[in-house]
């Protein structure tokens, strides 16, 4: 499906992703294959319930992605974050009416599976895979190393499960949050790859991961902070070491985001007026003060702050950078939670594209 010099982010499907991806060109776009994690529904705090329906939930997503990715290409779809006992108003599954509503759509989306998954999500993903002959993505995690006793038995065993073969099967290990370099090492990642069964057999192989934090409490306000993308790094350390690879890996990551999902309670969240900006190697994160207390006014002058610095790309190095020249020049914004979302997002994919095809290219 692809090779190393593809890209594959793992995206929260809430608006502001799906705004960047709609942002990208046709040769960005082309370049990656995102996955899209549904994300839990939302909680009403005040009334201790969830906010939606899971039919309310899932309303818009197809034509979402429609909207998000265009026709013609290939992404994936996990539910993850949504109970395998939720039940549509037709008693349909959700991953089936999802499927269901993407196929109206025209879209080519894959099945994310993990090696834990029920019976009746099994059965579905089966029926899926019949209707559409576009394979499976199979996902699995470090812990699933140490927790089955036999990992090619029990991987196997979920494809037959689905009527799918390895050639057919997109591997993704996602390594997940790795904020310290320390927690992992190219040594570990090395032995974790080399034991996976039948390396070469799999459609495509991609290794994923992140070092961006869970918030961005621990940041001083009205400063810039550097974050290492320990991910990159150790990327790069398994591109120098490929002569100890059975198989290059496809590079992924979870573009500006933390692998869980964030639900604060809105009437005491304090969120602040930030920038995340991708780097070489590192985050730039520009942080204001509290945005309930000093408002979103305050985007301009963060905004004039990083188009002076040497990190910035330019204005016309995405969408995302053409929105902070804009702003900084109090042309446009300042935008809400959704919209800096959306613009660190933006830049993140295009930069992450660009940064694989330098390395191709060399």
């Amino acid at each position: 499906m692809f090779d190393h010099r593809h890209y594959v982010p793992i995206l929260k499907g809430r608006q502001g992703e799906y705004g960047a991806l709609e942002t990208l060109n046709f040769t960005v776009k082309g370049s990656l294959t995102p996955l899209i994690e549904i994300p839990p529904i939302p909680w009403n705090f005040t009334e201790r319930q969830p906010a939606k329906s899971i039919d309310g939930h899932l309303a818009k997503v197809a034509a979402t992605m429609r909207r998000s990715l265009g026709l013609g290409s290939s992404f994936f779809i996990d539910f993850l974050w949504i109970s395998e006992t939720e039940r549509m108003e037709d008693g349909a599954l959700p991953v089936e009416w999802i499927f269901r509503a993407a196929r109206e759509q025209g879209l080519l989306p894959i099945p994310v599976l993990n090696l834990v998954k029920g019976t009746e999500i099994l059965e579905a993903t089966r029926e899926i895979v019949q209707l559409d002959q576009l394979g499976v993505c199979l996902r699995i995690q470090r812990e699933d190393f140490t927790e089955f006793t036999n990992l090619e038995e029990q991987m196997l065993t979920t494809l037959e499960q689905v009527s799918v073969s390895i050639a057919n099967t997109d591997l993704i290990l996602d390594l997940r949050s790795i904020i310290e370099p320390r927690q992992i090492d190219v040594d570990s990642v090395i032995r974790l790859v080399e034991s996976i069964p039948r390396l070469r057999q799999w459609r495509s192989f991609t290794i994923t991961a992140t070092s961006f934090p869970e918030n961005l409490a621990g940041l001083p306000p009205s400063d810039s902070s550097i974050l290492e993308r320990t991910e990159w790094n150790l990327w790069l350390d398994l591109l120098r070491r490929r002569r100890e690879l059975s198989r290059r890996p496809t590079f992924g990551d979870y573009a500006i985001s933390h692998p869980e999902p964030s639900e604060v309670d809105p009437r005491i969240m304090s969120a602040s007026a930030s920038i995340r900006y991708t780097a070489d190697q590192s985050w730039l994160v520009l942080k204001g003060r509290s945005l309930r207390k000093n408002g979103f006014g305050q985007f301009f002058e963060v905004c004039r702050e990083l188009v002076g610095r040497a990190e910035y790309s330019g204005s016309n190095f995405s969408w995302g950078d053409k929105y902070i020249c804009d702003c900084a020049d109090g042309m446009d914004g300042p935008g809400n939670l959704t919209t800096w979302r959306k613009v660190g997002t933006s830049h993140h994919l295009v930069f992450a594209v660009r940064q694989l095809a330098n390395l191709s290219g060399s």
